[in-house]
């Protein structure tokens, strides 16, 4: 499949002592206003692909992190456009969520202004919808400051996906932008 140019990934890893995590990043721009369908196509591509990747270290588990970029907060109708698109990607792939929860994955959705800062959120362990979270900026909202001081691994994990330090300039450029 081709990854439409507007989507792109990156992981990491992170070794505690008793089970390994990675955390897998897809981050799309959708200040080009994208087809929605196409995006979520390639999106369930990459984390089939993923998740069949980290099948090969046992014990292994997946934190999937959506970022999208280049839609404000006051754009109501894009923002559900991209809901329901989430949503209807998962009753496309219907074999993909399994995957991602038989892994004991953590997957989150997080809308991010032109300022950085994230204003809406979705983290899901029980279902491809779980905890819808929206706020100025998530990272002040009770429910993150209680992940965040509760320290819960695979929750940390997707939440590390709207700190600061991951959602600078350097970080989102594509490898061929950060040379220029």
């Amino acid at each position: 499949m081709n990854i439409p140019q507007h989507v792109w990934a990156r992981g990491y890893e992170r070794h505690p002592p008793h089970e390994p995590l990675f955390g897998r990043y897809i981050r799309i721009d959708l200040s080009a206003s994208p087809n929605l369908s196409m995006t979520f196509d390639a999106v369930s591509h990459m984390v089939e692909c993923g998740q069949q990747a980290s099948e090969v270290v046992p014990f292994s588990r997946v934190a999937w992190s959506l970022v999208f970029l280049g839609v404000e907060p006051t754009e109501r109708e894009r923002i559900a456009e991209v809901q329901q698109e989430y949503l209807q990607m998962w009753e496309r792939h219907p074999d993909v969520w399994p995957k991602v929860q038989r892994r004991e994955g953590v997957f989150s959705v997080w809308f991010v202004d032109r300022a950085l800062r994230p204003f809406l959120g979705c983290v899901c362990e029980e279902a491809p919808w779980d905890v819808w979270v929206s706020g100025r900026d998530v990272r002040e909202e009770r429910i993150y400051q209680k992940f965040l001081a509760e320290g819960q691994p695979p929750i940390m994990m997707a939440l590390n996906a709207v700190h600061a330090s991951e959602l600078n300039e350097l970080w989102g450029a594509r490898p061929a932008q950060q040379a220029a």
